[in-house]
């Protein structure tokens, strides 16, 4: 694949991602005044575009990574890049005076910086009770255990915010 492909898969990875974010947060609001059929309809638009982006980010990629420490390579690799990508968008935004642009990205940096608590590196693995429940709070990002808390421990969020993963 060469550069310039892999350029343009990514401006449509990003645009797919973007759009089915949009979509599940219009979801939300039609739920809000009442428009239940709208808000399915949205939810289901959302699913089948991020299930496109995955699908060019998987081309993108390769195959998943085969190897045994590919729990390692999420905990290890992707979460220090997300947060070297966001402390430089913090930085840029308050250089250029985007206060609440910052607040908002320094929430979304400390849900992603609490990932970390899911991995215990010494033994490569997630200590992964079967039994757990994990919610997720739908404004920065940020997981919880076992039940959702009244108010995100991140943004400040109320617990009906949180999303339980079946």
């Amino acid at each position: 694949m060469t550069d310039e492909n892999e350029k343009n898969l990514l401006q449509t990875y990003a645009l797919l991602s973007r759009a089915a974010a949009r979509k599940k947060i219009y979801a939300l609001k039609a739920l809000k005044e009442g428009k239940p059929r709208t808000a399915h309809l949205l939810r289901a638009l959302s699913e089948s575009e991020g299930a496109q982006a995955r699908r060019i980010l998987n081309m993108m990629r390769g195959k998943i990574d085969p190897s045994e420490n590919y729990l390692a390579t999420i905990f290890e690799k992707e979460i220090d890049e997300i947060l070297a990508r966001y402390t430089e968008e913090i930085n840029n935004a308050k250089a250029s005076g985007l206060t609440s642009a910052a607040n908002a990205l320094i929430q979304l940096y400390d849900a992603e910086r609490k990932l970390s608590i899911f991995y215990t590196p010494s033994s490569q693995g997630t200590g992964v009770d079967e039994e757990e429940r994990y919610f997720v709070c739908q404004f920065c990002g940020y997981v919880g255990r076992s039940q959702a808390p009244d108010n995100c421990p991140v943004c400040g969020a109320k617990k009906e915010t949180f999303l339980e993963i079946q």
